[in-house]
């Protein structure tokens, strides 16, 4: 299966890399590293330069499936100089950009339910991919079919603690680094490909630390939903309201799907739980979705959770989502 390959390829990668190599990957397309090299770094330009032609190699096994998925333009830069102009530039192409976030999604959790014996999912979901594929009428979209066929059998097939070892182990190929302000760089990110357009996070104070309406003023109470936001980076524990707009995987069920946010949460976040708690249709194409962060415990919803039944909803003149 596809997730055998990758996982092949993505370690003959890894046998190049030195954690402390001078050389690393960037594609020139995008301003960001292959899927398969991210934070991976090589001993010399040699050496890098072969990493780079297996980055070629793990999207062309994609590419089998999804003729649309992006070419790689891997170029080899030395750390201390930085990635070259080329590909640090603002890219015009937004497509290679969304189509290029949701192949890396895919493919990490291929290779997670390969890696973790999940035969049957990961077969159920090409063969879902496959049949979806037939009807699809933009083939722009083959991308994103590849990663709602992924969530829909991961949430059929697996149970909770096998979803969260397949999400983890997938955001785990991503190198994982703590990052300030997580759940922000989380949605900025998915903004930037695409994948949602407009957001705003906002922190939800715990009981004990709430502001007594008596004791604050209104500019004080702002004051806090600032700092609070900039300070994320602590072992606290917080909630967090996350309102984003044209979802590309918004659907007209009673759920909304989590996983490609949950991916790219736990690789910024790796020494938190990640807790998605609901979510819920807004106006004009919009979502509202609540998520807790704890510094132990274990992470749940990270395929999908319920929606709200309300309106916007069960509205079919609503637009939810692309």
């Amino acid at each position: 299966m596809v997730g055998g390959t990758l996982r092949d390829i993505r370690a003959e990668i890894r046998s190049l890399a030195r954690s402390d190599g001078d050389y690393a990957v960037v594609c020139g397309r995008t301003g960001s590293p292959p899927g398969a090299a991210t934070g991976q770094r090589f001993p010399d330009r040699r050496v890098a330069g072969e990493a780079a032609e297996l980055t070629r190699d793990y999207r062309a096994a994609l590419r089998r499936y999804d003729p649309n998925s992006p070419y790689d333009d891997p170029q080899v830069y030395e750390v201390s100089k930085g990635p070259p102009r080329s590909a640090t530039a603002e890219s015009d192409d937004d497509y290679t950009r969304y189509s290029a976030f949701c192949h890396d999604t895919a493919g990490a959790l291929f290779e997670a339910l390969s890696e973790l014996g999940h035969r049957e999912a990961e077969t159920a979901a090409m063969e879902t991919y496959l049949t979806l594929a037939e009807v699809v009428d933009d083939r722009d979209d083959f991308c994103l079919t590849l990663v709602w066929s992924l969530m829909s059998e991961l949430d059929v097939r697996l149970s909770t603690a096998e979803q969260r070892a397949v999400v983890e182990a997938a955001a785990g190929l991503f190198c994982p680094t703590p990052t300030p302000n997580p759940v922000e760089a989380t949605l900025r990110h998915l903004e930037t490909v695409g994948f949602v357009e407009g957001y705003s996070v906002r922190p939800i104070p715990d009981s004990e630390a709430d502001i007594e309406a008596d004791g604050a003023s209104e500019t004080d109470a702002r004051a806090d939903t600032r700092t609070d936001a900039r300070t994320d980076g602590d072992d606290t524990s917080r909630t967090w309201e996350l309102t984003f707009g044209d979802y590309a995987l918004a659907e007209r069920t009673g759920r909304i799907p989590t996983l490609p946010i949950a991916v790219s949460l736990l690789r910024r976040t790796p020494d938190r739980a990640v807790r998605f708690i609901d979510g819920e249709a807004l106006s004009d194409g919009r979502w509202r979705l609540r998520l807790r962060m704890t510094p132990k415990g274990s992470s749940a919803g990270l395929i999908s959770v319920e929606a709200v039944e309300n309106r916007w909803l069960n509205d079919p003149s609503a637009s939810l989502g692309r």
